[in-house]
């Protein structure tokens, strides 16, 4: 059985407030998994496609969500692996997502695609400020900083907060993308990592008022217990 963080009683923070005085319901899902996450490569824009254990989580979030109160919107980062578990959604419940070329994930430049070894030891200093939590000036050689990426983010969700005004949404992005928001929600650095522990295909459940923002559910993928049986049934099938 896959293990998934406890559940808490809702937690509000002051620290984000809806910018149209209304309220939106945030369903946050990041993407399936990628063959990136498997080798943990720095792919942030680079369009990686979900692998096969990626389409079964997507399609297990996606009954998940149909299980859940309805939704008005699904929006979507506009990579292939964000856009296909949202279209993968979308079908379940009748819903068209929508892109949102802001969500895409972080850019790491000339480092997309290298490993964590490699970053360490073609940058030893940039490796050496990953760990300075108030360094947002950090910038990845032709790539984005995180001050930039921040903006990015928070920008994005504050139109969607005031697009979608007393609706419910359904957004799909990348582990960077949404826990950047997790970090703005409970007034953090934007680099805190605490935050960036996003699981594939997890959901997090926020509430945006007037008032603060509630954080119902977060990280959460009870939904993907089934997910080793239900791949050791399709290989028992491609077996007979």
């Amino acid at each position: 059985m896959i293990a998934h963080p406890a559940r808490h009683q809702p937690q509000k923070h002051a620290h984000l407030r809806h910018p149209a005085a209304g309220e939106t319901t945030l369903y946050l899902v990041r993407h399936g998994r990628t063959a990136s996450n498997v080798q943990r490569l720095l792919h942030g824009i680079t369009d990686i496609p979900l692998d096969p254990y990626g389409l079964n989580q997507a399609n297990l979030v996606a009954h998940r969500i149909a299980e859940g109160p309805p939704v008005d919107a699904i929006l979507t980062s506009p990579l292939s692996r964000a856009l296909t578990t949202a279209r993968i959604i979308g079908e379940r419940i009748g819903l068209e997502p929508i892109a949102i070329p802001e969500l895409i994930e972080m850019d790491f430049g000339e480092l997309e695609g290298s490993t964590i070894e490699q970053l360490l030891e073609m940058h030893p200093d940039l490796a050496e400020r990953l760990f300075d939590l108030d360094d947002l000036d950090l910038t990845w050689p032709n790539g984005e900083s995180r001050r930039g990426f921040d903006d990015r983010v928070l920008a994005a969700f504050l139109g969607i907060l005031e697009t979608y005004a007393n609706h419910s949404v359904v957004v799909v992005a990348h582990g960077g993308v949404i826990g950047t928001l997790l970090n703005r929600i409970q007034g953090r650095s934007p680099a805190d990592p605490a935050a960036f522990d996003v699981l594939n295909c997890s959901v997090t459940h926020v509430h945006v008022s007037r008032d603060a923002t509630t954080l119902h559910l977060r990280n959460d993928v009870v939904h993907l217990e089934n997910l080793v049986e239900i791949i050791e049934d399709e290989l028992d099938d491609q077996c007979v």
